[in-house]
């Protein structure tokens, strides 16, 4: 796929934060010149243009947009405010306020806010192996600010790395973080959340395997947890027997205590 990188139709020059964006993707930048993307994209024969807003760097596909934003975090990190429910990602992954959390497949993040608010003692580190997801989320972190200070601290203390989880994990030592967590694209997916659909174009759809479970075990000093559909067969391929599963919900997620 082919993308260029262009500004909006009001700016005339690149924000400090749009150049370094620029330098760590290496994406082409078109002048604007006035132009609609769709003329841009038709003369330059990219599938892809991406342009910096203020909000951050928004990637148009067509008629499909991808850009950071916190998704369901923010209603799940608020009812845990208003109502004291606690999250099933939570309860899974037993977090603590000093809990050190790696998430291995970052995405648009939504699980590792969760966690940020919570661990808000420790640390989290999202990995994400697709170049251009990773910027894109990392710098839209980096840049985002809302009226709610407790969520703008979660997303602000999260650090978002662009690396494939088996080559990070393999070069972690023994016990480096307390949870080790895995959400892969699921291998029969919810068709009806449109929200992820921008994302299913870009990330990395190959499933895990049992070496990478086996190096999140090493890792983890307390749990590996994957998130995941059961119909999908994929806890008994990986050889996960204890899962955590709710009657009304169709994902579960899968503990390994280490």
């Amino acid at each position: 796929m082919k993308i260029i990188a262009t500004t909006t139709q009001s700016q005339t020059t690149l924000c400090p934060e749009y150049k370094q964006f620029l330098e760590e993707t290496g994406l082409p930048f078109i002048p604007r010149e006035r132009r609609s993307l769709e003329a841009i994209a038709r003369e330059q024969e990219a599938q892809a243009v991406l342009v910096w807003q203020a909000s951050g760097p928004i990637l148009h596909m067509g008629l499909e947009r991808f850009f950071f934003h916190p998704s369901m975090a923010k209603n799940r990190i608020a009812s845990y405010r208003q109502l004291g429910t606690i999250d099933p990602l939570i309860k899974a992954c037993a977090l603590e306020a000093d809990s050190s959390f790696l998430d291995c497949t970052l995405g648009l993040g939504a699980d590792s806010i969760v966690a940020a608010y919570y661990a808000h003692e420790g640390r989290v580190v999202g990995l994400e192996s697709s170049p251009l997801i990773a910027a894109i989320v990392k710098w839209g972190m980096k840049v985002y600010h809302s009226k709610m200070s407790w969520l703008n601290q979660a997303i602000h203390s999260i650090q978002a790395v662009n690396a494939e989880h088996y080559d990070y994990l393999r070069k972690l030592e023994d016990n480096s973080f307390d949870i080790v967590y895995f959400d892969p694209m699921f291998r029969k997916p919810r068709y009806k959340s449109t929200a992820l659909a921008p994302l299913r174009l870009l990330a990395n759809h190959q499933a895990l395997s049992r070496e990478v479970i086996a190096e999140a075990c090493r890792v983890a000093r307390k749990r590996v947890v994957v998130k995941e559909m059961p119909v999908s067969r994929e806890f008994e391929r990986l050889g996960i027997e204890q899962l955590m599963e709710n009657p009304n919900n169709p994902i579960a997620f899968g503990v390994i205590q280490v």
